[in-house]
């Protein structure tokens, strides 16, 4: 039963996560001062998905698809740096969070897996 609940509060650390990067970019025009808090927020957030949710069998492939969303985030980023106004800087946010946010799930999980090639 432990297992089952800390497996739930992985999977509701995710989920916050992904609705904190929306909520940020959402209000991204007010947020800025505060968006070195909320970037160590996400990281947190992230790392408990990394620590909680990841298994031995679901190391590299989460892995890659953290390469993935974390690649295509800041692509995505840098694209609202181009577009105008307040579009463009909800977009910049939204994305530079959710990267920031894949970063510290992919953390332990790849820390782990640099951990099992090196003493093999």
């Amino acid at each position: 039963m432990a297992a089952n609940t800390t497996k739930k509060l992985g999977v509701w650390a995710f989920i916050f996560g992904v609705i904190l990067a929306l909520i940020v970019g959402l209000l991204a025009a007010n947020l800025t001062a505060y968006m070195g808090l909320i970037s160590a927020l996400m990281v947190l957030l992230g790392l408990i998905v990394g620590i909680l949710n990841i298994t031995e069998e679901e190391v590299n492939s989460f892995i890659i698809a953290a390469i993935g969303l974390a690649t295509g985030s800041i692509a995505i980023a840098n694209l609202g740096t181009l577009l105008p106004g307040t579009v463009g800087v909800m977009l910049k946010n939204t994305f530079s969070v959710f990267s920031v946010f894949v970063a510290g799930a992919v953390f332990i999980p790849a820390l782990k897996s640099v951990y099992r090639i090196s003493r093999d």
